[in-house]
């Protein structure tokens, strides 16, 4: 009988597609790909594999036995100043998360709604005295750089400072041409960022607040000073962007949609939209993993060594799953969503961003501005292939009150 991987055919190769076409509609893309070749080299890509799925994506994500995250041949170590938890598997990273879960397991998070509170009103009293206003510069921004500030401990940072180091971190590990020019800059980030962990922890030792930072340098058994910096720049590279992002998409989608916001106004039940606004348009498009050993999906041979692609914004929209995916409807029957991840490396953040968007973001927003609606002959564009989100979102406030 012969080798079931050996039996494995070639995977195809897609030249078709094109950067400008995943920065610009990759929607259109997935589908194609989903259809024709769920599993496939992208030429645009260096040819690197990528899973549209979302059978393929869980298992590239869930299968340990077969993929894992450990790759140190990526930029990554690079432009983080280190191996990060996101690069590690096994006891290493299960050692390194359960240092940062105290800081975000439900009842500490809960314990930030205050302060959360505090931020959003003084951020919706500063939209108050217009009657128009961008919520890209003027709410999602501050909020995410405030929210973050508090969570991950980084006191009195500016908001320009983490939008700063998170591009510099993410132009770093997507970096694949080893440019120096721009590990040049992230290298200059490394340098701020260390030496504002620093400072901080030294606060945090002496006064414990139960952030992210707090509880990984207050452990009775803490993580290296290295291990801390790194992991404190994957929650700034991952989580700033993200964040924004994926709150701007979801207010994009229940403006387009008046009636699905004017029931979440009446039903002040938010989370179901919070949810589809994160499958909708997932603000992290794609993960990548190693194969570690070689197996055979839909019959074709994914080869040991390889660095893949798991697309979680194709298999947000995949049709086996979801109707009509590329509409945004709050109302939807709830089918589990990947923007998260699943497996070891599910996202730690996924309750503080529920909290922040769904129990205290919207409702604030849209009580204050029940008849918001966006500017008449001002397009709304969304880009980005690794990170994605609008590039603007004009309105008018019609505040009430």
């Amino acid at each position: 009988m012969s080798d079931p991987v050996e039996s494995g055919k070639k995977i195809p190769t897609d030249t078709l597609t094109t950067i400008e076409m995943l920065e610009n509609d990759p929607r259109q893309v997935y589908a194609r790909l989903r259809q024709l070749t769920p599993i496939v080299r992208l030429s645009a890509l260096g040819g690197r594999i990528i899973f549209t799925k979302a059978a393929d994506v869980k298992r590239v994500k869930t299968d340990s036995v077969h993929f894992g995250s450990h790759d140190i041949t990526t930029p990554m170590q690079r432009a983080f100043g280190g191996h990060t938890l996101m690069r590690k598997d096994g006891c290493p990273h299960l050692r390194e998360r359960r240092a940062m879960e105290p800081a975000l397991n439900p009842d500490q998070i809960q314990k930030w709604k205050p302060a959360f509170e505090v931020l959003v009103d003084r951020l919706i009293e500063n939209l108050a005295s217009n009657s128009t206003a961008n919520l890209y510069s003027a709410f999602a921004t501050p909020l995410t750089a405030g929210y973050l500030s508090l969570l991950l401990g980084l006191d009195y940072i500016y908001e320009k400072h983490l939008f700063d180091w998170a591009s510099a971190l993410v132009r770093g590990a997507m970096n694949s041409g080893f440019d120096p020019a721009i590990f040049a800059i992230s290298d200059l980030a490394n340098k701020e960022m260390n030496a504002c962990f620093d400072q901080m922890i030294m606060q945090k030792k002496a006064s414990p607040d139960g952030s992210v930072l707090s509880v990984m340098a207050n452990e009775d058994e803490p993580l290296s000073l290295a291990q801390i910096r790194t992991n404190m720049k994957i929650c700034v590279g991952g989580a700033v962007i993200e964040t924004r992002d994926a709150l701007l998409s979801t207010i994009y989608g229940l403006l387009s949609n008046p009636d699905q916001l004017r029931n979440c106004i009446s039903s002040n039940e938010w989370g179901p939209c919070c949810d589809e606004g994160l499958r909708w348009v997932a603000p992290i498009q794609a993960s990548p993993r190693i194969v570690k050993k070689s197996l055979v999906m839909r019959g074709v041979l994914i080869p040991e060594g390889e660095t893949v692609m798991a697309v979680q914004a194709s298999a947000n929209h995949d049709e086996e799953i979801w109707h009509r995916a590329d509409q945004f409807d709050s109302r939807r029957e709830f089918n589990e969503h990947q923007t998260f991840g699943d497996g070891a490396h599910q996202c730690l953040g996924g309750n503080a961003y529920r909290l922040i968007v769904a129990d205290v973001a919207l409702p604030k927003l849209f009580s204050r501005f029940p008849t918001m609606c966006l500017e008449k002959n001002r397009t709304v564009f969304f880009e980005g292939f690794a990170f994605r989100g609008p590039t603007s979102l004009p309105v008018i406030l019609n505040q009430s009150g």
